[in-house]
């Protein structure tokens, strides 16, 4: 039993480890991204997001969402703030696995966002790996606006379930 709780508990140290590095290898691809690759940045930004899901960190994806919100439920920035606390609090571990379909730019400081996102209870590292988990899969249509040299923001959204086809 000692011997198991080694193993599990090295494992645990070598995922938060990963997360570290994941996290910085996001922050530095952040500040390195140049003006010119907004796409770099969409991507950046999904990344960020997705990280503060999984660290159940509700600060950093309030900040995600604009102040002039809304999606066709009537939601605005506080009832989409409510529903990330409520899920935070619903659920004691959240992974998640993104697969960004398009971004399209219609303008230089809007983007339109099309990603797919798999949430699970454990980690999933691929898609591969969704057909033996149970997770919820999501496609969400973003729309994001540019706030700043290079901040992004979710100023409308929409969410319909996914399928495992979506994820390839």
């Amino acid at each position: 039993m000692d011997q198991h709780y080694r193993q599990e508990s090295r494992r645990s140290s070598i995922s938060q480890r990963s997360r570290w590095w994941l996290t910085l290898l996001l922050v530095l691809t952040a500040c390195n991204s140049q003006p010119d690759a907004p796409e770099t940045e969409i991507r950046a930004f999904v990344a960020q997001a997705q990280a503060a899901a999984e660290e159940r960190n509700a600060r950093h994806l309030r900040a995600l969402i604009a102040e002039d919100y809304v999606d066709a439920q009537g939601h605005d920035q506080k009832a989409i703030e409510n529903l990330i606390r409520l899920h935070i609090f619903r659920n004691q571990s959240v992974h998640v696995l993104t697969r960004i379909h398009t971004i399209e730019f219609p303008e230089p400081e809007r983007a339109l966002v099309i990603v797919m996102a798999a949430l699970a209870g454990r980690p999933v590292a691929s898609a591969d790996e969704l057909a033996g988990v149970n997770a919820n899969l999501y496609r969400f249509d973003l729309e994001l606006i540019r706030r700043g040299q290079d901040d992004w923001q979710v100023r409308h959204a929409a969410w319909e379930p996914a399928s495992l086809a979506d994820f390839w």
